[in-house]
């Protein structure tokens, strides 16, 4: 009977050769095993008599593969022909699916092919079969034979359903599959009818089809060898002659029920066997595979340690920083070029926090970072600075990135660091290319002009010698200042002084730059309307630069305007969200697109006006603002000054100069001389030295509330000098104030940038020095 398993959606089928003895039912089975492929087959398992022939039963499993989702695995019997194996024969009929008789084409075998038919027909019966229902084939056997019986006979004699037939010459293959290609598909074609599994048919005869061809698929060519089969090549059991006589003398059996209960015990072990084999065969298949895999894991872990060897090798090599630290935030790999780039040794920042690299100016930027990337989203060439091991800040561009593991989650962190400082160097350099590119053609107009003005003031020179009254000497200094005048926005440009920040009214610079300008308004017939807010309160500004910077964009406007018709000029302040905005509008004619993108590019600058400009562009970015200009045909040109509000202005009692200790250093005897005098006269205890060794004396000596010292000296320079107070008295770093004549030089202007140290760039007024000292010692 057919056996379902459906947690594995098997269906196990039972086929019967059936047939006299001797008739070749056993032959079929050793062929059929023989055109197996070996991955299709279970063992071919008999139980003989001692004289090989079949005593029990042949049993050969056989997979013929899925069908429909269910995979079917057949179990071909044959059973022993003799006439003394009844009982044989009828246990291994029980639960039979398909029977095929085998019957003998032999005419002196005609008799015994119709008694085995008979024997069939009840032995069916016993076990509640139908001769007439079950799937049944006819094979005639040994038609090689020279008394065969004529197929036409055979067939009245046996064939009484008219069941499909094949003739066959088993020993030599012939006619053995065709017959086992019927059997099988009429009985899984019954099968999936009488158990309604037809359902999950669309077509049946494509059932069919299928079945043929994974038979077809499963079986090979019969080896030559194989061509006169004597034994199966399979496992074999011997009938060792057991009788009722063995038992024990107070054991009654009947020998019909041993003999029931042997055949069944043979059967089951037969089963258990095959089972037992294919197992076997599946855990050597499957410890091949773990050996295949134990040795394709070898090769991979062996690749693997190649690859990894090669990619450290490859991140030690790399010119950029390559980091990571885990979502702890500490580093976990720190490659050559870290070392080489913050100066810490691997040993030394490995299971550091990664947060000692980032300034305090950067608070809160690494967790941003953090919070960003652990969603799986790299951060790229994000622009920003970090921390050497001497704690210099100096630029860089990272391009973070999550470390996934297998289940996608964020293991840590990658940063990929290039150090920018290079790079910003460079662009220094090419910058100070440009500019002294620009400044090279303004040299011949700035050097005429000046000629000119030097020209005047030595002729006012002579005229003061010969009369020197009041009059004269204030003509000699008005020549004076018109040189310095001439020579500033060229010295600010070079070497832009930092910032003197101080409460200042925005409004009031307006006005005074208005009231400069007004005589060259009133000369060139512009009318000026002025609209200024006079809710702007006072804030924080460098007021010298930013009425410089007013007087600039107003001369521009006054130039424009000059030569319009309406000759007007407009000059308004107000208070916005973003700040305080001054607009300065002129009637004149609307610039050119290439004119206006040049106006603050400092590379482009021709003449004066140009230069004046990029100083009031340059303060705008000083003080954290900004200027734009804009301009519209038929109504004119307009610049509009953005600078930021502090909220809070605080107005400190101004600091003193009295009384306080200031060593004055510059190798120039006539400057020396005219500082200490400035000092002196402002109350200050002044005390000169002409070199830096005699500055360092006085230093180890007393103590100094103010350091004013030149850069380019003999012997000691000013740099070298400020090494020493660094590294001796650091306190003192805070109270030094560098003036040079030197600041075009790129080695000066690059110690002042660093440093960060207040300066005065020669020449400069003592104005401007009085109040850059009373800043340094508020």
């Amino acid at each position: 009977m057919v056996q379902f398993n459906t947690r594995a959606n098997e269906i196990l089928l039972k086929l019967v050769y059936y047939g006299p003895g001797l008739s070749g039912k056993t032959t079929n089975l050793q062929i059929l095993h023989a055109m197996c492929q070996s991955e299709q087959r279970g063992e071919l398992f008999s139980v003989n008599t001692q004289e090989d022939r079949t005593l029990f039963f042949d049993l050969l499993p056989i997979k013929l593969g899925t069908i429909y989702g269910n995979s079917i695995h057949l179990q071909v019997y044959t059973v022993p022909g003799q006439v003394q194996y009844d009982a044989s024969r009828r246990v291994v009929l029980g639960g039979a699916d398909g029977v095929v008789f085998v019957a003998d084409s032999s005419e002196a075998k005609m008799h015994e092919n119709v008694d085995s038919l008979s024997n069939l027909y009840h032995n069916l019966n016993a076990n509640r079969l139908n001769i007439k229902q079950i799937p049944f084939v006819l094979q005639y056997n040994k038609r090689d034979l020279e008394d065969a019986t004529p197929v036409g006979v055979m067939n009245r004699r046996l064939n009484f359903r008219s069941v499909p037939f094949f003739e066959s010459i088993a020993p030599k293959g012939v006619g053995v599959l065709e017959t086992f290609l019927a059997i099988t598909k009429e009985t899984v074609g019954t099968t999936f009818m009488k158990y309604h599994l037809d359902k999950k048919v669309k077509d049946f005869d494509e059932l069919l089809r299928m079945v043929e061809s994974n038979i077809r698929q499963s079986l090979r060519e019969i080896p030559p060898d194989l061509a006169q089969p004597t034994q199966s090549a399979g496992t074999v059991l011997r009938h060792t002659n057991v009788s009722v006589n063995d038992l024990p003398p107070d054991q009654v059996a009947s020998p019909q029920d041993l003999l029931e209960d042997a055949l069944k015990s043979n059967m089951e072990t037969a089963q258990l066997y095959s089972e037992l084999k294919q197992v076997k065969d599946e855990l050597e298949r499957r410890n091949q595979q773990l050996a295949d895999l134990a040795a394709q894991h070898e090769r991979v872990a062996q690749e693997n340690l190649k690859t990894r060897r090669y990619l450290e090798g490859l991140l030690q090599s790399v010119g950029e920083a390559i980091i990571s630290f885990g979502p702890d935030g500490r580093v976990l790999t720190w490659n050559a070029a870290a070392e080489q780039m913050f100066g810490y040794a691997r040993a030394d920042i490995v299971g550091q926090p990664f947060q000692q690299l980032v300034p305090a100016s950067q608070e809160g930027e690494l967790e941003r970072v953090m919070d960003q990337v652990s969603a799986g989203q790299a951060l790229r060439n994000l622009s920003t600075e970090r921390l050497r091991k001497d704690g210099e800040a100096f630029p860089v561009s990272i391009t973070y990135a999550p470390i996934m593991g297998a289940d996608d989650r964020v293991l840590a962190f990658s940063a990929l660091v290039r150090d920018m400082s290079p790079l910003r160097n460079l662009e220094q350099k090419v910058k100070r290319a440009e500019v002294g590119s620009a400044f090279a053609g303004l040299l011949s107009s700035l050097l005429n002009e000046l000629n000119n003005r030097l020209h005047s003031l030595a002729m006012r020179k002579d005229v003061t010698r010969k009369t020197p009254d009041e009059t004269h000497l204030d003509a000699l200094f008005h020549s004076l200042e018109s040189a310095l005048e001439l020579l500033r926005p060229l010295q600010m440009a070079l070497a832009p002084p930092p910032l003197q920040r101080h409460p200042a009214s925005l409004n009031a610079l307006v006005e005074e730059a208005l009231a400069e300008v007004a005589g060259e308004a009133a000369a060139s017939g512009v009318h000026i309307d002025t609209n200024l807010d006079p809710a702007i309160p006072e804030t924080l500004l460098d007021p010298e630069r930013v009425q410089a910077s007013v007087v600039a964009l107003l001369r521009s406007g006054l130039k424009r305007a000059a030569l319009s018709s309406a000759k007007k000029l407009r000059v308004g302040t107000r208070r916005a969200e973003s700040g305080l905005q001054l607009a300065c509008q002129d009637s004149g004619q609307a610039w050119t697109e290439a004119e206006r993108t040049r106006l603050f590019d400092l590379a482009s600058a021709s003449d004066a006006e140009a230069l004046v400009l990029n100083l009031a562009a340059q303060m705008a970015r000083a003080h954290g603002g900004r200027i734009s200009a804009r301009s519209q045909e038929g109504v004119g040109n307009a610049f509009l000054l953005e600078l930021p509000m502090s909220e809070e202005v605080h107005s400190a009692t101004p600091a003193s100069l009295e009384g306080r200790k200031i060593l004055v250093l510059d190798d120039e005897p006539f400057l020396l001389e005219c500082l200490t005098d400035a000092f002196q006269s402002w109350g200050c205890e002044a005390t000169p030295c002409a070199q830096a060794t005699d500055a360092i004396d006085k230093l180890q000596q007393g103590s100094f509330d103010l350091v004013v010292s030149d850069i380019r000296m003999p012997g000691l320079s000013g740099i070298q000098f400020f090494d020493w107070v660094k590294a001796n008295q650091p306190a003192m770093v805070d109270k030094l104030l560098y003036t040079t004549g030197d600041s075009f030089d790129p080695e000066t202007r690059a110690f002042l940038d660093n440093a960060k140290l207040p300066h005065l760039s020669k020449p400069f007024d003592l104005k401007k020095l009085k109040q850059t000292a009373l800043g340094l010692l508020k």
